[in-house]
């Protein structure tokens, strides 16, 4: 565990760090923070890790192995949970989803659309729906209580590889990122194109919506983090600049003002919104960081990595 100071800016603090090492066997490339306080990781190592976060001896929790959910041939490529924590989408490298109730610990629905219909997924806030988008331009939307592997619906909103998918807060819109750089937000009901938002030329490899829906932030290969206004047609807002490689991971802080971002060049960074800065870079991980995201209450992040280790960060005051 490490104390490190956080890189000069407008909300410039310290952050304390607790890196699990070898929290899989093999590259972590999938980790989520529960709105009920449980950490989810998913690996090449073919597991899906549910970790508890423990705070009785220090202020930067300490994960604590609950359960592992195995099954997923090739390994874990993305996830993504219900708002209330219960249950969790994984999508794997062998095209197939699996929908996990973690409180249960059981296997809810596997679904098997084919090879190359569901790389990286986005499970709907009141967890009725996830959609998945595919290698040839779609995007899948799968009842969970649905038969079959039948897709309920089909947005083709491209004609590249969908890298992205993400839900906004409030249920109503659903994006896409493109292997293009192309980023599409829809509506949930109808299915209609809302916004076309532009800015990228190379793969958008995450997606993350503000707690009031009205933000979307994309992460790019072209090391850059954009910020959009999806209300206005104006579209791009500003865009953060600073990692020194692909940005493959974008979380907008559930408190608003913040977005945590990881790399492949192996840096976790943390960006004041309003001041469009760094403030914060982390160097504990020794490979690129694949995904991150925060806590229910935006004072926390989790970051997974090629390195196998799952890390912990708090905000420190004072």
């Amino acid at each position: 565990r490490r104390f490190l100071r956080g890189e000069r800016g407008a909300m410039s603090g310290s952050y304390q760090t607790n890196r699990k090492e070898n929290a899989h066997e093999d590259s972590a490339w999938a980790v989520l923070w529960t709105n009920d306080d449980k950490i989810v990781s998913g690996s090449i190592d073919e597991t899906v890790k549910v970790w508890a976060p423990k705070t009785e001896t220090s202020t930067v929790p300490k994960l604590e192995e609950v359960s592992t959910f195995t099954g997923h041939f090739l390994g874990v490529v993305s996830m993504s949970a219900s708002s209330d924590g219960r249950l969790c989408a994984c999508s794997s490298l062998d095209g197939r989803l699996r929908i996990w109730n973690l409180d249960e610990k059981s296997l809810v629905k596997l679904v098997d659309p084919g090879p190359v219909e569901a790389w990286t997924v986005a499970m709907h806030p009141q967890g009725q729906l996830v959609a998945a988008g595919s290698q040839t331009g779609n995007v899948n939307i799968f009842g969970v209580g649905a038969q079959g592997d039948k897709p309920e619906a089909v947005l083709s909103p491209h004609n590249k590889f969908i890298m992205s998918v993400a839900y906004s807060p409030d249920g109503r819109l659903v994006a896409s990122g493109a292997m293009d750089g192309a980023v599409h937000v829809m509506d949930c009901v109808s299915g209609n194109l809302i916004r076309k938002l532009e800015g990228h030329s190379k793969a958008v490899r995450s997606l993350s919506f503000s707690p009031d829906s009205k933000v979307l932030l994309t992460g790019c290969e072209d090391m850059t983090v954009i910020m959009h206004d999806v209300s206005q047609a104006s579209g791009t807002v500003a865009t953060l600049t600073g990692h020194d490689s692909w940005v493959l991971s974008v979380a907008h802080s559930p408190a608003g003002g913040e977005c945590v971002t990881g790399s492949s060049d192996k840096r976790v960074r943390v960006w004041d919104l309003g001041q469009r800065q760094c403030v914060y870079t982390s160097k504990e991980h020794t490979d690129q960081v694949w995904c991150v995201d925060y806590n229910s209450s935006g004072t926390k992040f989790v970051s997974a990595s090629d390195d196998g280790s799952v890390m912990v960060g708090v905000q420190v005051t004072g």
